[in-house]
């Protein structure tokens, strides 16, 4: 046993390299899955009218930058309880 670490727990140096190497699996989950989703996103929307383009391409940006963002946070969080 440690000094000052519960049972079951991580000293300080020990959480910051899971939680480091979370975040660099995290960031590589959200960042390959974006690009398929983009690819799709790209495919799916040639089909649109042309008078929806723009619609059809601004909304399909904010759902590729959302899917990014959860997909990092859940990919992060999975992979720190994982690595724990």
């Amino acid at each position: 046993m440690t000094a000052g670490i519960a049972l079951g727990e991580m000293c300080a140096k020990c959480w910051k390299d899971v939680t480091s190497k979370a975040s660099r699996i995290g960031r590589l989950t959200a960042i390959v899955t974006t690009l398929l989703v983009a690819g799709y996103l790209v495919v799916t929307l040639r089909s649109v009218a042309p008078a929806w383009q723009t619609t059809a391409r601004t909304v399909g940006a904010v759902a590729a930058v959302a899917w990014y963002l959860l997909t990092y946070r859940i990919a992060k969080r999975i992979a720190r309880e994982w690595l724990q």
